[in-house]
Parts: C-alpha cells; structure tokens; sequence
C-alpha cells in the first residue's frame, strides 16, 4: 500500500477547486454572452482606492460599481464589480446581460464580451486541473 501525504491530497483538493471555479467563471461570461438576455442597468459608482500613481491619470482609482437591473419575470436583481477610473468618475456600460433562468447570474457588456482574458483563466483552470490530476510517484 502507498504512502500518501495529507498534505499532498489537501493541495490536490485546492488545486481541483481553483481551476473549477476559473474555468466556471469564464464560461458563464461566454456563455451569457451568447445565450443571454440584455437589459438596462440602473448604475451607482463610489470610489473605493486611493491613487496608485504608477497608472495613467485615467486610471488611477478603484471604483465600486453597484447595478441593478429589472430582468423579464419583472423582478429587480443586483450586481456590483470594479472598475479603474479617474479622480472623477469612472465610465460604465449600462447594459446588463443574464440568464431569464437564472438572473442572479448576470454580468455588464464589458465583462461578457469575448476576451483574451477568459481564454487565460480557462487555460489556467485547464492547468491547475491537470495538475490536480497528475499521478503522484509514492513509494
């Protein structure tokens, strides 16, 4: 019988639940992309970081935006994500995608759009997976 550190199956279980959640994460935004509904978001902004001066004066900030949207069953969902912006504000979209099935899944036009990003974290999750997965040599 094989000598398996505990240490060694817990870090297996972490590895396997970070890709998950990567690969996850970029799917849904893919895929409300394609499948999703669109509405129109009500869209409140706070600042929320100091200056880091080592970005472009138009972003320099971090923003909180908080949105809400009224989905087709007629009820009213929330949304919050951040954004870099100015000193003085931050541009935001207001157009929301969602699932009708599920619209507390949902998330603004600029993060559903096809991305390089998305390909990055499905690759990543893809990896950690395999890694997760890859058979260790005990004796």
């Amino acid at each position: 019988m094989k000598n398996v550190a505990k240490g060694s199956i817990f870090g297996k279980i972490i590895l396997f639940i970070v890709g998950l959640m990567l690969i996850l994460i970029a799917s849904i935004n893919i895929l409300l992309f394609i499948f999703g509904d669109t509405s129109t978001a009500n869209i409140s902004t706070r600042r929320v970081g100091g200056s880091n001066d080592s970005y472009p004066s138009e972003s320099r900030y971090e923003w909180s935006v908080d949105y809400d949207f009224l989905a087709s069953d007629g009820n009213v969902y929330n949304g919050t994500t951040t954004r870099r912006g100015s000193d003085m504000g931050v541009k935001v979209e207001n157009m929301v995608y969602y699932f009708s099935f599920q619209p507390i899944l949902n998330s603004l036009s600029s993060e559903v759009r096809p991305n390089a990003g998305q390909i990055i974290m499905m690759l990543l999750g893809g990896f950690l997976l395999s890694v997760a997965f890859k058979k260790s040599n005990y004796s």
